[in-house]
């Protein structure tokens, strides 16, 4: 079979991934793919999976966990179609309340956006929506004129913000165009969660009239799924959502029973001097008695909040309540907590601890692709998720990139251990980073706190510094800045800075990855280790060491980006050189162990032969 690929060349590692790729479709098979920086991943998984799907009738997914990412995708299909001058129908779609062009529902959060735009919907008073699904039948033609319009202006692949351009222009709403165009597409580029939360799936399916066996799943960043399912399945409540609640109910002249009173009393007794506690799923009955039937409750607070979305134009404290007790009642694996966050400040949390309950859907694909840099170990991300061993083939791909480009160390002069975070440590780590420091340093962090600790310690300028919360145009022109003007670019592992972005112009020529991003000891982690101590034995690794090693190497992973770059990479913290950490670096990214004196001797060495 000749598979449709975009590039003249094909790179090294490439060849055999796409070989991979298109043994796993031809039996039917998921495959686990650990494929480093430079392999060039998305072309060696889309080309082929566009290929089989084209000859044999199937829709391929390619699923992202931002919306950054859609871009290289849409630049395959394009590159593909007009080489081989082919139209392949695709479609990039966002969530919903992303693609809104509504004026009234734009500025509502997630919960009450949702309710109040179904609500609008049914009633048929969204005229974006009716532009499209005309609730007269006598606009049914020009609905399907204007559908056959849009048709034709994505022979050529658009992106997501080209169709809410394209909306705007025609009056209709965006994420209802990507819906209607999707039945047609050969290609749907979206979230995880239009394949992975089952109610968007069960509408995408019916939409696009297709069934599980008949798609191709490509899960792009495939280390950030179990992670991204637990936390869109955990659900939390708080007191001051509480005085919320009793605020609309007093507005829309409903009795409310004082909820803030019952749940600081509940929460002084039940927490006492601690920070956390767990607590039962019945526990929480007696804050939250509106004198109804379970089954009636959450309908109720439903339906008022919806009433009070579309009357007031203001999201809901009671949509939020009502969807909070939906997940809390509900049997899944999962830990019920209890925190203290300030000396009157209460919050309920329910934090999901099993992925595989969801991602199990995979095995039901015709075939599904999961890929990554930091796959590691591919086996660990097989149990997690749940994917049939039977049914599930495992690849690691070399770095195609010369080994003499890039300078891996361990520096064991210092630690972020939490026992050994004081001034003195601070004053080291801050000391080693201005000895390494050459003009085009990033540094990643475990935390903001340490970040916060270290870089007022620390004389490398310009400083560029990310910040918790930050918008995407934010970082960007973080990124864009320091780009253009060098200095020291700080983040913390496991944020945007360390993984979402490209640094493609061998912008960082020294990385450092300053200690281990552990997940805090709260009880959250302890039941994660439990469960997975019950289920595969291995606790300690699948919840605690290998989600922080898999930051590291993301954060790594910047400094090197194409067969050119040269980088010093650096790990910052004693602990790397234990047999624990040690052992779940790559096979072809092995650090020298070495103390800041023979770092400084061997990186002025490197830089010299780099140049």
């Amino acid at each position: 079979m000749e598979v449709l690929f975009r590039h003249s060349r094909i790179r090294k590692g490439q060849k055999e991934m796409v070989k991979d790729v298109l043994n796993a479709l031809e039996n039917g098979q998921n495959l686990l793919a650990h494929a480093p920086c430079g392999i060039g991943k998305t072309d060696a998984s889309l080309s082929p999976a566009l290929t089989y799907a084209l000859e044999h009738n199937l829709t391929v997914f390619f699923l992202t966990p931002k919306i950054s990412q859609h871009k290289i995708a849409i630049e395959v299909v394009k590159g593909i179609s007009e080489k081989y001058d082919l139209e392949i129908p695709s479609v990039d779609i966002i969530g919903r309340r992303y693609a809104c062009i509504h004026p009234y529902l734009q500025d509502l959060d997630y919960d009450s956006f949702y309710t109040a735009c179904e609500q609008m919907r049914k009633e048929e008073m969204c005229p974006y929506f009716n532009a499209l699904n005309p609730p007269d039948k006598k606009e049914y033609y020009k609905a399907h004129q204007l559908l056959q319009k849009l048709a034709n202006l994505y022979r050529t692949p658009k992106l997501h913000n080209e169709t809410i351009e394209i909306g705007e222009k025609f009056n209709a709403c965006p994420y209802e165009i990507m819906l209607k165009l999707a039945p047609s597409s050969k290609l749907i580029i979206c979230d995880y969660f239009h394949i992975f939360s089952p109610k968007i799936r069960e509408v995408m399916l019916s939409k696009m009239r297709r069934r599980m066996d008949q798609l191709i799943v490509i899960v792009d960043e495939a280390h950030n799924l179990p992670q991204r399912v637990r936390e869109h399945l955990s659900s939390s409540f708080n007191i001051f959502m509480c005085k919320r609640v009793e605020q609309e109910m007093k507005e829309m002249n409903e009795p409310c029973p004082p909820l803030v009173e019952r749940m600081k009393q509940w929460a002084e007794e039940r927490i006492s001097k601690n920070i956390e506690v767990e607590v039962s799923k019945d526990e929480i009955k007696t804050i939250f008695d509106f004198g109804l039937d379970e089954d009636d409750l959450i309908p109720y607070l439903e339906s008022l909040g919806a009433e009070y979305v579309e009357k007031k134009g203001k999201k809901s404290a009671l949509i939020k309540l009502a969807r909070f007790l939906s997940s809390w009642m509900d049997e899944a694996p999962s830990i019920r907590i209890l925190r203290r966050r300030g000396e009157h400040f209460f919050s309920l949390s329910k934090r999901f601890l099993d992925p595989s309950l969801i991602t199990c859907c995979l095995n039901d694909s015709y075939s599904s692709i999961l890929m990554s840099a930091t796959l590691i170990p591919p086996k660990m991300y097989r149990d997690i998720l749940g994917l049939d061993d039977d049914k599930t083939i495992i690849r690691t791909y070399s770095s195609p990139f010369p080994t003499k480009h890039r300078l891996p160390l361990i520096v064991k002069d210092a630690t972020t251990r939490f026992t050994k975070r004081n001034a003195q440590t601070y004053r080291r780590i801050a000391f080693i980073i201005d000895q390494l420091f050459d003009g085009k340093t990033a540094v990643f962090f475990p935390s903001y706190e340490v970040m916060n600790e270290v870089l007022p310690l620390t004389n490398s300028k310009p400083k560029h510094i990310q910040k918790s919360n930050m918008t995407p145009k934010q970082l960007h022109e973080l990124v864009e800045e320091f780009s253009s003007n060098g200095g020291l670019l700080a983040g913390v592992q496991g944020g945007s800075l360390s993984e979402g972005l490209d640094f493609s112009n061998n912008e960082i020529t020294t990385l450092i990855v300053v200690g281990i991003a552990l997940e805090e000891m709260t009880l959250e982690t302890k039941a994660l280790i439990r469960y997975y101590e019950e289920k595969f034995g291995k606790g300690w690794q699948y919840a605690y060491l290998l989600p922080a090693m898999t930051k590291a190497l993301q954060a790594a992973g910047r400094a090197i980006r194409k067969e050119s770059d040269k980088a010093i990479i650096v790990f910052l913290d004693e602990r790397f050189a234990w047999l624990n950490y040690r052992r779940l670096f790559p096979s072809d990214l092995q650090p020298s162990v070495v103390n800041i004196d023979e770092a400084i001797v061997l990186s002025k060495q490197f830089r010299e032969t780099s140049k």
